[in-house]
């Protein structure tokens, strides 16, 4: 799949790169091809008491779904920020392959998705 992703990347850049644009490209969008990290992940180090049961099956259903490498780690009740900043330092880089991937505004649908997934698991 992710060599998939990779071909998608790279076709798309070379088409896109040899079309005259009419308004400047952003290129912090997107990391150079030949430096994508596939072991990259989403790193979600969790804090405090667990989500309401049966929450966690809708994400994992939704993660599962949508093919995002996803990593949950449970950090306890106390709060350690400098952890937090070293599980999740490398979300930003995913989350801008994601936003490739998945368009603009992906975590507000991911989201939606779990939460229907969640009412629907939940109203049988």
């Amino acid at each position: 799949m992710m060599r998939l992703i990779l071909y998608a990347v790279t076709a798309s850049l070379f088409f896109a790169s040899c079309r005259q644009t009419s308004s400047p490209v952003n290129i912090k969008t997107a990391p150079p091809v030949n430096k994508i990290d596939t072991n990259l992940k989403w790193v979600d180090y969790h804090i405090g008491e667990p989500p309401p049961e049966g929450y966690y099956t809708a994400f994992d259903s939704v993660i599962k779904k949508w093919n995002i490498h996803y990593q949950r780690i449970e950090g306890g009740c106390e709060e350690r920020p400098d952890e937090r900043r070293r599980f999740e330092k490398d979300n930003p880089k995913y989350f801008a392959l994601l936003k490739i991937r998945f368009g603009e505004n992906w975590l507000d649908r991911f989201h939606a998705d779990v939460k229907a997934l969640d009412n629907k698991l939940h109203t049988k």
